[in-house]
């Protein structure tokens, strides 16, 4: 019976994330691999010897083989790029994932971060209000940056420390607002950077009334409220819910194949939202 044929050009890498790494002239080694999808795969990896600081480093690996005959590695070295220059605007704030070094043209460490993914509770944690007082001032000092973080719809973005503070990961989507030479660039940006730092409060809210619907205030259920937004937000989903539903589907027939395996899926045993969507 002939074997089939994978289609490992789905994701970032052709093979697992290394096992060995040194950063920063100390080795890690590689424990487990949270995500693997087309655009990187991002792993956890731990100190090889006892007593180094930090004993956890989450690695970020781009882009590198191609895709239908097109080469991969500048996306990788792209996304890199783009990463690095939000974490120089936004890491003093204290409150997001830190930027630790470059590893490679297309690989980087982030500090890892303790704690439990807002999509684990079921309700609000601790003290919700304060809870989502505290998110909204980490969302104010990345806006203050000229920055959007537009990926706050996602509650897996999310990390509650055990000590209770909202702490953002993942900022391979964001936006930043730059000085560019055109006026109608920059004006552009402008506009594009100031909706979706509006998004980003908008999914605020949503989360806070999802998780704790009596902490809400009247401002709150007002900006949550997709009427106030109109034509933007209708115009978005018609344009964004048939591609998904095409991405999925697509996905849902290569998984079903045979296919669809990460080349990292022995490191991947944990619950992901993402791909339950078509593993159905």
């Amino acid at each position: 019976m002939a074997r089939t044929r994978k289609n490992t050009q789905l994701f970032a890498l052709r093979n697992p994330p290394p096992g060995l790494l040194a950063v920063r002239g100390r080795r890690y080694e590689l424990a487990k691999v949270f995500k693997h999808d087309f655009f990187a795969a991002t792993a956890l990896y731990l100190a090889g010897e006892p007593g180094l600081v930090p004993n956890k480093l989450v690695v970020k690996f781009g882009r590198e083989q191609g895709f239908c005959g097109l080469g991969g590695h500048w996306l990788g070295r792209c996304l890199l790029r783009r990463e690095r220059r939000f974490h120089r605007r936004i890491d003093d704030t204290g409150a997001v994932q830190r930027w630790v070094a470059q590893i490679s043209e297309t690989a980087y460490a982030l500090e890892y971060v303790e704690g439990r993914t807002l999509d684990t509770f079921e309700r609000a944690p601790g003290d919700g209000g304060q809870f989502f007082e505290n998110l909204r001032k980490v969302v104010d000092a990345i806006h203050a940056r000229g920055a959007a973080y537009c990926d706050m719809n996602k509650r897996s973005n999310i990390v509650v420390t055990p000590d209770g503070r909202p702490v953002l990961i993942d900022f391979q989507i964001s936006l930043l607002y730059n000085q560019l030479a055109n006026p109608l660039w920059r004006w552009l940006l402008r506009r594009l950077v100031a909706y979706m730092q509006q998004m980003d409060l908008y999914h605020l809210y949503k989360h806070k009334l999802r998780l704790g619907p009596g902490l809400a205030t009247a401002e709150e259920l007002a900006s949550a409220d997709v009427r106030r937004h109109g034509r933007l937000i209708r115009l978005h989903r018609r344009l964004t819910t048939p591609l998904r539903r095409l991405r999925r589907a697509f996905l849902s027939r290569q998984y079903r194949s045979g296919r669809l395996v990460s080349p990292s899926a022995r490191l991947e045993d944990h619950d992901q939202p993402e791909k339950a969507t078509w593993r159905k």
